[in-house]
C-alpha cells in the first residue's frame, strides 16, 4: 500500500471544515485520525493589509514561510519531549502531501471528549470554565514556558479542548514558530516568556477569566 505522503490526495468532492486566510483545513479522506490544512491558490486569497497582498505577488514563496516556521517550531518540541511526545502541547504536523486543491500538510486530527473534533476555547469557555477545563488550560500554560515555545498568536480560536486519549487536555493547532528576521524570543526565554504573558492576559480579558502573571494560571473571575 502506497504511503499517503508519496501519492495525491483526492478531495475534489470534500469541503473544508474550516477556512482561513492562507489555508483551508480538510478532514483527510480514509484517515479519520488525520487533517489536511491546504494551502489557498494565491489568486484565490484575501487580505485587508494592502502590504501583505504586494508580498504574496511579488514572493510567491512568503505564503509558506508561516508553516515553516510552525514546522520547525513542532520539531523542536517534539524532540525536547522525546518519549513524553504524547504530552505535546501543539497538534503534530506529519509532513507534506499533494492533493488535487494545491500542496497540503498533514496534522493530527484531536478529538474532543465526545469523539468529535475538539472545540475551540472561545467556544468552551462562554459562561466561564469548569474545572476539568480550567486545570487543562493551567496545564497548557506550564508547558508553555516551560517548552520555551514561541508563539505569536496565542487566542482562543487557536486553541482547542480535547484529548489524545489520556484524559482532558488543551492544545495549540495555529500560531506558534519564531516569524522574526531576528529570532530574539527563540533566543531569549525572558524576551518570549514576557510574549506569553501578554497574550494569556489578553485571554483572559476576553473570556472573563483572571491571569495571575506570577503564578502564570488562570483562575475564573
Amino acid at each position: 500500500m502506497m504511503l499517503f505522503t508519496a501519492k495525491t490526495i483526492d478531495l475534489s468532492e470534500s469541503q473544508p471544515i474550516a477556512n482561513g486566510t492562507v489555508r483551508s483545513v480538510f478532514d483527510f479522506p480514509g484517515q479519520p485520525n488525520l487533517l489536511i490544512k491546504v494551502f489557498t491558490r494565491s489568486q484565490d486569497r484575501v487580505s485587508h493589509r494592502l502590504g501583505k497582498r504586494l508580498v504574496w505577488r511579488l514572493f510567491p514563496e512568503a505564503q509558506y514561510r508561516s508553516t515553516l516556521k510552525e514546522l520547525e517550531c513542532e520539531l523542536r518540541v517534539s524532540l525536547k519531549l522525546g518519549v513524553d511526545i504524547e504530552h505535546s502541547p501543539l497538534s503534530r504536523m506529519l509532513g507534506v502531501v499533494q492533493t488535487t486543491r494545491g500542496a497540503g500538510v498533514v496534522v493530527e486530527r484531536i478529538a474532543g471528549l465526545d469523539g468529535g473534533l475538539a472545540p475551540k476555547l472561545s467556544e468552551v469557555s462562554r459562561g466561564g470554565l469548569d474545572a476539568t477545563a480550567l486545570e487543562a488550560l493551567n496545564v497548557f500554560v506550564g508547558q508553555m514556558f516551560d517548552l520555551h515555545i514561541v508563539a505569536r498568536d496565542i487566542k482562543r480560536s487557536n486553541i482547542v479542548f480535547g484529548t489524545r486519549g489520556a484524559g482532558p487536555a488543551c492544545f495549540l493547532i495555529d500560531g506558534y514558530g519564531e516569524r522574526n528576521l531576528i529570532p530574539l524570543r527563540s533566543l531569549s526565554r525572558r524576551l518570549n516568556d514576557r510574549s506569553l504573558n501578554k497574550q494569556f492576559a489578553l485571554i483572559a480579558q476576553k473570556a472573563g477569566l483572571t491571569w495571575n502573571a506570577d503564578k502564570r494560571n488562570f483562575s475564573n473571575s
